[in-house]
């Protein structure tokens, strides 16, 4: 959209989403066509508004005296719906904009990769909003407008205060399964070609009537827009929750860098929604139950993410783990002064989170009244889960026994801990009435566990504030050095040679292993006298990953050895690489005692640069311990990317009896790798520094191998 200005695309969306005058092109005198259902929609509704038609053949369109060309609608139009053939898109929609229209709502599907290239490009430079192509419509279900192209569909969603902003339609759909919640805005945004998730986002954080947002995203167009409309949001109270389809797409297969190899697209979403605290579900079922609580007016209360649940099952209680493992939520486990208490409760079993009450055969007859107010003391615990039958099918007998457990969950939510209390029921069949009434209003009855844990997931989200800058630290080079790098690196396509990856590592701070670059054997003994045991490797930018062609020999103890590796390394590549150019050979000094990492950087296409960290070696596509995050890392990033992988917990001193390893110069490692891949993302397309040797103990860190790729060059540039 060209309207720059924030107040004037406000502005604009405003009049497309709450129209006083809405112009409809596609609409037929044979009453067939996507336009007339549109206007069926609006009179059914009571659309208060003028209403007109657009139509070559003028005469009368459902009772409406149509106009042949848009330069005959009135002044003050604020909308148009069109559903017209792709090629006449663009010429109405400039002449829409001439005639002072502020939006369009377009349907039309089936562009032609020109088509769709001509209105993208209109959509760049117009003063007029489009929502679409390919889309259902707007819902305005709040002030009851609906500018909808399917005829009775959707449009007696009942009015609450959750906004659904969909590129998929058929997303909308979701709207019945979000139960106890009505609806603000029902936005299908298709294609996005002009107006954004962004964009929507952005107005409806002013919106008064929305308490909550749910997105079905399939790919954000301008992050940065998307970040500051999600820091809007997070300033006025009003959760996002996203649905991100499209999610198994493994990445581009052309990688030349095992970090590319390893992550896909989805990595770098998971990894904004992370940084923005935004909570991310994995189905329809998944948003419309997050959306019910979120935008319910008693809804729950905010929480962390740390569960307990109780049970009266050893099999339900152990479910819960492997659930809650499966949708990223800690069970944290309790306090000791709280098992000391829960075990004088529990006689002749070892109280632990999910803790399964039925465990206990001498527990008293109220033990749930008592255990559910320990477990919600628990300094470790922000919410609590009561896992317990709660079927529409179960007989009053099978009701009664359980009568008990939902009593203590609504009096524990009635207690004011502040802290959320929930019933889920273990399968997704319909809950019993009965049941909600004995459990009371401010206690949720969930259909299924997964549902229970995701909503808990979902309260844990948007807390944190969207910060939109990360602060440049010093000891990084300046803008000077940063563009004489770049039209460096521009200059060469594909692996980067050793001298130039040596110069990036250097300008950014990354230590290196002590090594040279030689020509031939003699000179690599003068160098490695004293300096034993050494590495030896082959340098040729027609060799990506050299250990796998035979061209890196390890352990080298003395110079006769040196000698035999060089030709060992030149008779291997030669044979394996036959058109490899050998611009001569590394020699590092051997590091011991370490542990292997790896550390790279990928150019998303959508999210631009990302850094991965976990562990390395030759292994590391097998063993694929990574984790991602968007680069530059804020502040305290990378060391939570650290933490969440099993390199983490190996450093931190996992089963060593030497204890854990000082990971702060590693940390800084990864910091400047980020940076690096950030200034230099528009040359630079990925890179591996693996190994990255860190010492034990010490966390001494050192890049024992580098592989940065640059962009391939674009044809006729």
């Amino acid at each position: 959209m060209l309207i720059y200005d924030a107040a004037g695309r406000r502005s604009a969306i405003d009049r497309l989403l709450r129209p006083g005058s809405i112009a409809v092109l596609g609409a037929s005198a044979t009453r067939v066509a996507g336009g007339n259902e549109a206007i069926r929609n609006l009179r059914r509704a009571g659309f208060a508004g003028s209403l007109h038609v657009v139509h070559p053949a003028g005469g009368v369109v459902e009772g409406i005296k149509a106009h042949r060309t848009v330069a005959e609608l009135p002044d003050g139009v604020d909308v148009a719906l069109l559903n017209i053939p792709a090629s006449s898109l663009v010429p109405a929609l400039s002449e829409l904009e001439n005639r002072g229209v502020a939006g369009a709502v377009v349907a039309t599907a089936g562009l032609t990769a020109e088509e769709g290239a001509s209105l993208r490009e209109f959509c760049s430079n117009a003063r007029i909003v489009v929502n679409g192509p390919n889309c259902m419509g707007v819902l305005n279900v709040a002030d009851g407008v609906p500018m909808w192209f399917y005829e009775g569909m959707l449009t007696d969603v009942a009015a609450g205060h959750a906004a659904l902003v969909t590129q998929s339609g058929s997303a909308s759909f979701l709207a019945r399964a979000a139960e106890g919640v009505g609806f603000s805005f029902i936005i299908s945004s298709g294609n996005e070609m002009g107006a954004s998730t962004a964009d929507y986002l952005d107005w409806l954080a002013d919106d008064t009537q929305t308490k909550a947002i749910g997105v079905v995203m399939e790919s954000i167009r301008d992050v940065r827009a998307f970040e500051a409309a999600v820091g809007r949001c997070r300033l006025a109270g009003k959760p996002v929750v996203v649905l991100k389809v499209g999610r198994t797409d493994a990445g581009s297969q052309a990688s030349v860098a095992h970090t590319g190899a390893i992550v896909g697209r989805d990595d770098a979403y998971v990894a904004l929604f992370r940084r923005l605290d935004v909570p991310l579900v994995s189905d329809y079922d998944e948003l419309a139950v997050a959306l019910s609580h979120l935008a319910s007016p008693g809804g729950l209360l905010a929480a962390g993410p740390r569960a307990a649940v109780v049970t009266d099952s050893g099999g339900e209680a152990a479910l819960a783990a492997d659930v809650a493992a499966r949708l990223g939520v800690d069970f944290p486990q309790f306090e000791e002064h709280t098992v000391r208490t829960l075990a004088e409760l529990l006689p002749g079993m070892q109280p632990r989170n999910p803790l399964d009450v039925g465990g206990s055969p001498g527990a008293a007859e109220d033990v749930y009244q008592q255990v559910m107010p320990i477990v919600a003391a628990d300094a470790n615990v922000d919410s609590v889960v009561l896992l317990v039958e709660a079927l529409a099918s179960m007989s009053e007998e099978e009701t009664s026994y359980a009568a008990g457990m939902y009593e203590a969950a609504r009096a524990l939510a009635e207690s004011g801990t502040g802290k959320p209390v929930v019933i889920a029921s273990p399968t997704s069949a319909s809950v019993s009435t009965q049941v909600q009434q004995m459990a009371g209003p401010r206690v949720p009855v969930l259909r299924g566990l997964a549902n229970a844990v995701t909503t808990l997931r979902v309260l844990a989200g948007n807390q944190q504030p969207v910060v939109p800058d990360v602060e440049r630290p010093a000891g990084l080079p300046g803008p000077d050095a940063v563009e004489a790098l770049r039209s460096e690196v521009s200059a060469h396509s594909g692996p980067l040679p050793v001298p130039v990856c040596r110069r990036l590592l250097d300008a950014y701070g990354i230590p290196v292993v002590s090594s040279v670059l030689v020509k031939d054997a003699a000179e690599a003994q003068r160098w490695a006298d004293g300096r034993y045991p050494v590495v030896v490797k082959v340098a040729s930018a027609d060799v990506s990953h050299r250990s796998e062609v035979g061209g890196v020999v390890t352990g080298v103890e003395a110079a006769e050895q040196l000698a035999a590796a060089f030709k060992g390394i030149e008779s291997s590549v030669t044979s394996l690489v036959p058109h490899a150019l050998i611009d001569g050979y590394e020699v590092q000094e051997q590091v011991r005692d370490a542990d292997e990492v790896l550390v790279g950087f990928v150019r998303d296409p959508a999210l631009g640069p990302t850094v991965t960290v976990g562990t390395g070696g030759v292994l590391v596509e097998l063993i694929g311990d990574v984790s991602l995050g968007l680069a530059p890392l804020a502040p305290g990033e990378a060391s939570e990317l650290l933490n969440r992988t099993r390199l983490g917990r190996l450093l931190a001193g996992y089963r060593r009896q030497d204890g854990a390893t000082d990971t702060g110069a590693l940390v800084d490692l990864i910091e400047r790798c980020a940076w690096l891949a950030a200034d230099l993302a528009d040359v630079l397309a990925e890179g591996d520094f693996n190994p990255v040797m860190v010492e034990r103990g010490s966390g001494r860190v050192r890049v024992v191998d580098a592989l940065i790729v640059a962009s391939a060059k674009t044809k006729g540039l």
